[in-house]
Order: C-alpha cells, then structure tokens, then sequence
C-alpha cells in the first residue's frame, strides 16, 4: 500500500484518544464509546466492518470469567485464604507481604489480576489494621505481583486475552512460554520488595492470641456451594488446557462454566449480571472499533513496514524492539489499546514472510511486565491504589504521608520493571535465538 493512499485521520484522533486516557478525566468506556461512535458516523470505517472488527472471542472469555469469579467471590473463599496467609505468618509483617504477594500471583495467574486485587485489597487493608502497620508497601507488593502472576496465563492478563485471540494461542501455549519467566520473575521480584519494604514494615510484637481468635471457617459462607464452584472452575481450567485437543473457543469453556455456575447458585441471574464491569466491556468493543478502523487506513501496515526496515527482517531484533517499546511505553499508557494495536501490527508484518510467533511473547511480556512501571500502566494498579487511598483514614495513623501516588508508585515500580524486561530479554534469546 502506498503512502499516497493512507488515510491517517483514525491514527491521529487514536492518538488524541490515548491522550485523554491518560488525563484519566474522562470515563475511558464513554469516552473510547463516543470516539468508536464517531469513526462510525463520518465514514471512518463502515458499519458492517466495524461490527467484524470486534473479537467477539475475547468479549465472551472476559463477560465468562467476571461471571465465575463474582460467584466464587461470594463464597467467602478469598477472605479465608488471605487470614490463611496471616496466620502463616505469624502476624510478622514481612512475612505476611510476601506470603500475600504469592498468593496475588497464584489468583492472577488463574482468575485475573484486576479481580484479584478487587478481591484481595479490602481484605489486606483489614488485616494491617489489626497488625496496626501502614499497608501502603504491602499493597504496592501485590499490585506488582498481580501483573507479573497474570503474565503466566491466558486469562491472567487482559493482554493475553487478546494476544491469544489475534494468534489463536492455548492456555497451554501461554504455561508453556510464559510459565518459566514469570517463576523466575517472581523469585528475583521477591528478593527486591524484600530490600525496598523492610525498614518500612517495621516489625511489631503482635498478639498471636488476637491473630488465633479470627476463625477464617466463618468466612466460608456456604461450604457445599463453594464445593460445587471449584468443581466448575476445574473443568473450566480443564477446557482451557484441553483446547488444542477439543478446538472449543475458549469464550464458549468460559461462557459454559459460567452459566453452569449460575444454574447452581441461589443468587438470581439478574444480581450477578449487575456485577459485570460492563465499563470494561464497552471499552473493549470500542476500542476494537477503532483500531480496526485504523487497520482498514494502511496505517498499521505502514508502521509494520518501518519496523521491518528498521531491524532488516531480523526477527531476533524485531522480537526485542517490540519488547523495549511495548514494554516501556505500556508504563505510561493503558496497556490494553497498545497490545490491541500491536497485534495488528504483528499480524501486518507475517506479510513480510517473518517468523512472528517469537514477537508475540515479546509483546505479551512488554505489555504485561511494562504495566508494572507506573499507577496508569494496567487495569489492577487503578484499581488497588484506588481502593486503599479512599481507605486511608481508617487504615493508618501516618496517612499524609502512606498515599500512593504517581511518584511513589514509579519509584519502586520503574526497578521492578526494567529488571524484568532484561530477565525478558535474556529469556527470548534463550529459549528462540540462542541456537540459530
């Protein structure tokens, strides 16, 4: 396609769009609503096209999940495994941050990191009350551990959710490839919130007595419901692992599970419904408006093009251009539009007879680790410090000075970031470059 004939228009007023997400003034599904709506109305992109642009697989996968996880949510299951973790540790603060940081990134891995955190957090804040220790470190811990537990998964990371839709990827694809990393992250990001947090988390003499009289049991608010939920989200997870064998899109495993569970709970459908985030699924069907509108304008193929050019063809050197660029730029804008503009550039450059399966797990890991760089880079840091500023006068006595801010969260995220796309990097050149 020529130059001559690429309409930049939908890639300019994409970029205006990104500018104003990140103003974070407005709503982002009303606004990525009313700029979809507008590529509609003047022509931009068509109707019929507009309506094709939208990955109906990643909507149906999202709306199945956010179903089974408000199910299982209610069940008490989080809050007893959270008082679980402070009763490992023995009510030492330290101990507790990395015993709840793990945790964050087990759930991430299999639920999602922004329903993990929406889960978690409350119950973290209760918990450094009792402990009367500020939560500002431990919830930093877990945003960061959220973010690199989703990397693991299909369904960990709104990201992978859609990388796996755009290059048809497993579940088992995303353990495969993405599994080893993320282990090896989590063990090197450990010993690194271990050094920044622990002057802050000054440890306190706390009565073992106090900690023992919390009776996590009494969470569980229906133990043959909850019973009945795990069996489900077992098969659900079984369906995912089973996909290269069965070929049922993993929307369909998800959107099953999902009805299944609400054929079993006594909540009517409509409360649950209710719980949908419907802002983040009107965001996801806008936004795929829009970049399909930009697809349609040769503007993708031209960037796919630059990038081919600018590494000659060199897919080793494509793979870490798109893991530095993604993974540092995704710290300053929501990651989700960038990995949707990013897999349409990737699909452009398979024209150019490259090798593109190494450059997905360079943007899946970009996208995923880059979102830990600051408070706007991913869903799940919005979210968490959004919950614990709001609780700050109930949580801490040192509130002036425990809020989370845009500076305070890059100042410990930026070093968690880098280093784990080095880690990427060196991963890539291992496990796809190394012998050839």
């Amino acid at each position: 396609m020529e130059s001559s004939s690429i309409n930049f228009i939908p890639f300019v007023s994409f970029l205006i769009l990104l500018i104003i997400l990140i103003s974070e003034k407005f709503n982002r599904s009303i606004i990525t609503g009313i700029f979809a709506i507008f590529f509609v109305v003047f022509s931009l992109i068509d109707f019929e096209k507009a309506i094709e642009s939208i990955d109906f697989n990643t909507i149906g996968l999202l709306i199945g999940m956010m179903i089974i996880v408000s199910i299982i949510a209610k069940t008490g299951i989080f809050q007893f495994l959270a008082i679980k973790m402070l009763k490992l540790a023995k009510g030492r603060p330290v101990r507790l941050m990395i015993y709840l940081s793990l945790l964050t990134a087990f759930l991430s891995a299999f639920l999602d990191n922004v329903t993990t955190i929406l889960l978690i957090t409350p119950v973290t804040l209760y918990i450094t009350k009792i402990l009367g220790i500020s939560a500002f470190s431990i919830i930093l811990s877990l945003i960061y551990f959220s973010n690199i537990g989703g990397t693991a998964t299909l369904i960990g990371d709104p990201p992978n959710i859609i990388i796996g839709s755009e290059a048809n990827l497993s579940f088992n694809d995303f353990l495969i490839y993405n599994g080893p990393i993320v282990v090896i992250n989590i063990f090197i990001s450990l010993i690194l919130i271990y050094f920044m947090f622990k002057n802050k988390l000054r440890e306190k003499k706390v009565s073992l007595k106090l900690i023992k009289k919390i009776k996590e049991q009494n969470l569980i608010k229906d133990k043959i419901f909850l019973i009945k939920s795990l069996i489900i989200l077992f098969l659900v997870i079984l369906g995912f692992l089973t996909h290269n064998i069965t070929k049922i899109e993993n929307s369909i495993i998800a959107l099953a599970g999902a009805f299944l569970m609400l054929l079993t709970t006594t909540k009517e459908p409509d409360h649950i419904y209710k719980e949908i985030e419907w802002s983040s699924i009107f965001f996801f069907i806008g936004l795929f408006i829009i970049i399909g509108s930009i697809e349609h304008s040769g503007v993708l193929d031209l960037i796919a093009r630059k990038i081919i050019d600018f590494t000659d063809g060199n897919v080793e050197l494509t793979s870490y251009a798109i893991l530095s660029f993604v993974g540092l730029i995704s710290g300053f804008v929501d990651n989700i539009p960038i990995t949707v503009v990013f897999s349409k550039i990737i699909k452009e450059i398979s024209s150019s007879g490259v090798d593109i399966f190494p450059l997905w797990w360079a943007l899946s890991l970009g996208a995923c680790f880059g979102g830990n760089m600051t408070l706007i880079g991913a869903s799940a840091n919005i979210v968490g410090i959004d919950i614990y500023n709001k609780n700050l006068n109930d949580n801490n006595e040192n509130n002036k000075t425990e809020k989370i801010n845009f500076g305070n969260f890059m100042k410990y995220g930026f070093l968690i970031t880098i280093i784990s796309l080095l880690i990427s990097l060196f991963y890539l050149k291992l496990i796809f470059f190394l012998n050839k």
